[in-house]
């Protein structure tokens, strides 16, 4: 099925490997007989090294690379709404700009799609973190698969293919770490069938992370809880549904 594809992508502090990253990107995307056009949208969240010059620098000699930029940090969830925002085309897969998904599992994600007719994908992780982690993410996604009753192998996932009308009619309130979970509780929100697809996992190798492990716990417990409690007022009637 041939389709027209927006990449959408935050940015913080990856001058060391974002040129790389985002060049394989594009690379890849070249090649793939299934793909009209496409564009790549990274938002550079505010960095504070040369993310944003290298960004500028690339676009010159790639047309399809469209960096964006805010002029303080505001949080990966508000730089990846922004990058969404401004896409384009029909389908848009958003990523993490850290290299730690391989842009190779895209066609997966988009022969799923297509196998069973949906409008959302999101990429299952074989993960190899800490226990803590692992707890961590596995108690959240439960919780959040519980509220909506659902069965997504990996709520949290932020590799995802969706159909690029439904993505950008979503309001996104999430401003840190929480748009992945985000994402997906407002797909469920709109009765949207989403379609797990098993994909490799990579431990970042360049840059570092923005992730506080105590702030970061503390504020996902905080939003599955708001999640929660936000599926028991749409329940009851006391919140509008999404359409």
């Amino acid at each position: 099925m041939p389709i027209s594809l927006s990449i959408a992508a935050p940015a913080y502090n990856e001058a060391e490997g974002i040129e790389t990253i985002i060049l394989q990107w594009y690379e890849f995307l070249k090649k793939q007989p299934s793909i009209t056009q496409f564009e790549i949208i990274i938002c550079n969240d505010g960095s504070s090294d040369q993310t944003g010059l290298i960004l500028d620098r690339v676009s010159t000699t790639h047309p399809e690379i469209i960096p964006l930029h805010f002029t303080s940090n505001q949080g990966a969830a508000a730089a990846l709404a922004t990058a969404i925002q401004k896409t384009r085309f029909d389908w848009v897969l958003l990523m993490d700009s850290d290299g730690q998904f391989p842009i190779e599992d895209f066609p997966k994600l988009l022969e799923q799609l297509t196998k069973n007719q949906a409008q959302a994908a999101i990429g299952t992780r074989q993960k190899k973190d800490t226990f803590f982690a692992r707890f961590g993410t596995k108690m959240s996604a439960a919780i959040c698969n519980l509220v909506h009753g659902s069965r997504v192998k990996d709520f949290n996932s932020a590799f995802k293919l969706v159909y690029g009308p439904l993505l950008r009619s979503l309001t996104l309130e999430a401003k840190g770490m929480n748009y992945s979970t985000e994402i997906t509780s407002r797909l469920l929100e709109r009765g949207v069938l989403i379609i797990d697809v098993d994909i490799n996992h990579r431990p970042r190798k360049m840059g570092t992370s923005s992730m506080k492990l105590v702030r970061g716990s503390i504020h996902r417990a905080l939003f599955v809880f708001y999640i929660s409690l936000r599926q028991l007022l749409l329940k009851c009637g006391v919140l509008r549904q999404p359409h």
